[in-house]
């Protein structure tokens, strides 16, 4: 036997740092990813704001808030269940990820009636306008799809070259549009948008779709939407409590109170969003750890990991909202003009509600990796029928500043429920009788 001396520290610092340059944490690249893609969304809404002012940013807000409940719809039909999967059986084969791709596809069709028929409705809608919704809803869902699946593999350093290159690529298409007719409307912007969405995804999807160019019989849609059916039958109808408690709020505060009004609490929003880099970064990774946790470990296991994921995120998300609370007035005057200063309540009172977000979304995970989402549903009702319930009486009151508080409120009572579920289930009959039903 011969004794090994131990390596120098200098040398074992460089041989460290060569391991993280080839394999850096999954962690570390999901938040860089989710860095580019929120802070691409925040910059280009900030240009919208300002190219376009506060009421056509009102109705470039209402354009977004309708396909956000089709992205909604897809995410807990496709994204959601494919990531608790690969959690807790460990791997996503390269079949089952091209048939991911192909029902992306396919359910962008009803999306698109639903963006259509929403749009419609709102009788302030071109047949350009339209289309341009549709093609970024489309560009958007398969872009996230992607985004989802390459990280679920293990890929997430392409996931963060695909990000980027949309990032990078948008600001060159505007500029050249601008350069070419001087002016940028809401269509040509929401159009751009797509583009650039559609033109960066096109590599990857060559890529992931590879195994049904070779054999048109891998498509086995059946088989994925049976694996898929026990996830997503209760955070299907989460979608839909999810966009009446928040997103209908905004669009009631738009009808009543103006497109001024709408502009002005996504102006709110999107300064809280800078936070929400952080939570939104987490559905890469949190998932798929939270699930493999409670196979591996059991509930202990993932009780453990709930919160200690909840100590690391929740240190920076206060010290953030903090310091965007605060000078709310200077924030929103800097960053969109001096005409959505007015809406710095907005801004204080939300930022009370991304906190209440973050322990609910920790909760969320916990029941997600347990399967078990039909309880993240009442939670969700119960969210919806209080937000619904105070905010006319708090619009009435406050304005604009009360269909903010309504949504807070809304929040905090699903919160509330889900910790009294955790709760009811560690006891070891009613978690008999949870389970029973």
């Amino acid at each position: 036997m011969h004794d090994t001396a131990p390596l120098p520290l200098g040398e074992r610092l460089r041989l460290r740092a060569q391991s993280f340059v080839r394999r850096p944490p999954a962690a570390l690249i999901s938040l860089a990813d989710q860095g580019v893609v929120s802070g691409f969304g925040f910059v280009s809404g900030i240009a919208a704001a300002r190219l376009l002012g506060i009421v056509e940013f009102g109705h470039f807000a209402l354009i977004l808030i309708v396909i956000s409940f089709a992205q909604g719809l897809h995410n807990a039909l496709i994204t959601a269940p494919m990531m608790t999967l690969a959690g807790s059986r460990g791997s996503v084969s390269r079949i089952y990820g091209a048939n991911i791709l192909i029902a992306a596809f396919l359910l962008s069709v009803p999306g698109a009636v639903f963006v259509i028929f929403a749009l419609t409705l709102s009788g302030q809608m071109s047949p350009a306008a339209l289309i341009a919704a549709c093609a970024l809803m489309l560009a958007q869902n398969i872009q996230f799809t992607l985004r989802r699946l390459l990280f679920a593999r293990g890929k997430g350093l392409r996931a963060l070259a695909m990000d980027c290159a949309r990032a990078a690529g948008f600001p060159v298409a505007a500029g050249l549009i601008w350069l070419q007719h001087g002016t940028v409307g809401v269509n040509g912007f929401v159009g751009m948008l797509a583009l650039t969405s559609l033109v960066t995804s096109l590599p990857f999807m060559i890529w992931v779709g590879r195994p049904l160019l070779r054999d048109s019989a891998s498509v086995q849609l059946g088989a994925l939407s049976r694996r898929h059916t026990p996830i997503a039958r209760w955070l299907l109808p989460i979608v839909f409590v999810t966009f009446a408690q928040e997103q209908l709020v905004w669009m009631v505060a738009g009808t009543s109170l103006g497109l001024d009004a709408l502009g002005g609490l996504r102006a709110a929003q999107y300064l809280v969003g800078t936070v929400l880099i952080l939570l939104s970064a987490t559905e890469n990774v949190l998932p798929v750890r939270a699930a493999r946790a409670h196979t591996e470990g059991g509930e202990e296991a993932l009780r453990r990991y709930v919160v200690s994921a909840g100590i690391r995120l929740g240190a920076p998300i206060v010290a953030i909202l903090a310091l965007l609370a605060g000078p709310a007035e200077l924030w929103l005057t800097l960053i969109f003009g001096s005409e959505f200063a007015a809406y710095a309540g907005c801004l204080r009172i939300l930022s009370v509600g991304v906190l209440v977000i973050l322990v609910r979304d920790l909760a969320a995970h916990y029941f997600r990796a347990k399967q078990n989402t039909r309880v993240i549903f009442e939670s969700l009702g119960v969210s919806m029928v209080v937000s619904l319930a105070v905010v006319v009486p708090l619009m009435q009151h406050a304005g604009v500043t009360g269909a903010a508080a309504a949504v807070t409120v809304g929040h905090i009572a699903s919160l509330i429920y889900l910790v009294a579920a955790m709760r009811w289930q560690s006891r070891p009959v009613m978690g008999w009788l949870a389970r029973a039903r």
